[in-house]
């Protein structure tokens, strides 16, 4: 296995498209990708907060998109049509250093479907494709997902009128696309294996940049590595830059696509890069959670959540925040709880909730660097005491696709299926709804 060197240099591996200098995410793992909300982007970019900050944060330091933040930075994120196609303040995505970061764009499909974001004429899909050449690095093709077929009122009854339309989409897009303001990802659906075969053979002659995988393909690693060879047999992944897997930010899953990422640089393309994305971090605001603790055991590796101390009692309070983040261990329980009374549903204001979406996402991000050095450091061994059936996967999927064969494949079968919690809290209808 190929080891990290410092700087971004690789011993194997070439830097992959649209590689950042100093990227926090060593360029041969996959890249979690939050899906930053707007509320967040405008607030944290006017830093125009209502009280002060925790002792030793300084007003911008929750910008995470600054290569210079103190606290800790990304350099990929996605940003969705569904949610911010209409905002028009500055904020930091709108006014990010595109040379140190990188945007995908979500078009909407799901927020489509859902009946909140209205497509009416072509003028409205005109509308997505500007502002997503105009803003992204990479874009989603537009699509219609097939996770709501069956609903009630949803106007798609069928999983052939989903693809009709999506195909319909997509010859637009292909038609009416700027040449190099941004390159697309095209997206594949399906809610069985039968409905993914056909989506992909009816949509894989369009001459877009990379995939997305939707749909059943991103519920299993059989699934996803079955996807590949066929790919590879059909010539359509040796010339692409970028895969993405939607709605999933599992720590199996996190090390999972990094051994796929490298069994493809290895054997296939040395240039294709795997993230994969959810809103978790700004989500479970909503819940009141917050992340807590890694817990690691030999069937599998889990990043906890709790609900979020909050009471009367913490308002002005010294005691420490309870759990390790950057953000986490210089904020007190007073920086969270600050409103008085006894009428109050939470004591959080909105400049609490920032706070936790920051440390959310830092302690997702922490746990999964956390887990790709743990499965390499015990790859050197090879013997694996940590998520043991993701440690056996890994190796049937570099075995996989170096073979690429359908007959390889289904030999390691068994093995792929006895990861159980593969995107297991990855609901699509959840993960790209409007938050």
């Amino acid at each position: 296995m190929n080891i990290q060197l410092p700087n971004g240099a690789s011993g194997f591996y070439p830097a992959p498209t649209n590689h950042i200098v100093g990227d926090p995410t060593p360029m041969d793992q996959a890249v979690y990708i939050p899906s930053i909300s707007p509320g967040y982007a405008k607030d944290v970019y006017e830093q125009n907060w209502r009280r002060s900050m925790p002792e030793g944060v300084g007003l911008g330091d929750l910008n995470f998109l600054d290569p210079d933040n103190k606290l800790f930075r990304i350099s990929h994120f996605m940003s969705s049509a569904g949610q911010a196609l209409d905002q028009t303040q500055p904020c930091i995505i709108r006014n990010r250093d595109r040379s140190q970061t990188m945007m995908i764009s979500d078009s909407g499909g799901y927020q489509i479907a859902g009946g909140h974001l209205v497509i009416q004429n072509s003028s409205d899909i005109l509308r997505i494709l500007r502002w997503q050449e105009q803003y992204s690095d990479w874009s989603m093709t537009l699509d219609v997902p097939t996770v709501y077929v069956g609903k009630p009122g949803f106007k798609y009854s069928t999983f052939r009128a989903c693809l009709d339309q999506t195909v319909e989409y997509l010859n637009f897009y292909a038609t009416n696309r700027k040449a190099g303001a941004t390159k697309f990802l095209n997206v594949l659906q399906g809610n069985n294996l039968g409905e993914a075969d056909i989506w992909y053979n009816a949509v894989k002659h369009f001459p877009f940049e990379g995939w997305a995988f939707g749909g059943v393909l991103r519920n299993n690693f059989y699934h996803l590595c079955r996807r590949i060879i066929k790919m590879q047999q059909d010539g359509l992944i040796q010339n692409r830059d970028w895969i993405h897997v939607l709605g999933t930010n599992q720590l199996e899953t996190a090390v999972g696509l990094t051994a796929l990422q490298r069994a493809i640089n290895k054997y296939i393309n040395p240039r294709l890069r795997i993230s994969y994305d959810t809103s978790s971090p700004f989500r479970m605001i909503g819940w009141h959670l917050a992340y807590s603790l890694v817990k690691f055991d030999g069937k599998k590796m889990t990043l906890s959540s709790e609900v979020c101390p909050d009471a009367r009692a913490f308002v002005d309070s010294k005691i420490r925040f309870p759990w390790p983040s950057p953000l986490g261990d210089r904020m007190v329980m007073g920086d969270l709880c600050v409103k008085t009374g006894s009428n109050h549903h939470v004591y959080r204001d909105n400049q609490a909730n920032h706070y936790l979406v920051n440390h959310n996402l830092a302690s997702l991000c922490t746990a999964v660097a956390q887990a790709n050095r743990i499965f390499d450091a015990e790859a050197i061994l090879g013997k694996h005491t940590i998520a043991v059936p993701m440690a056996r996967a890994i190796a049937s999927i570099d075995a996989v696709i170096k073979a690429g064969t359908l007959t390889e494949l289904n030999r390691h079968q068994a093995v792929f299926n006895a990861v159980k919690t593969v995107f297991d809290d990855a609901d699509p209808d959840i993960d790209r709804a409007d938050i």
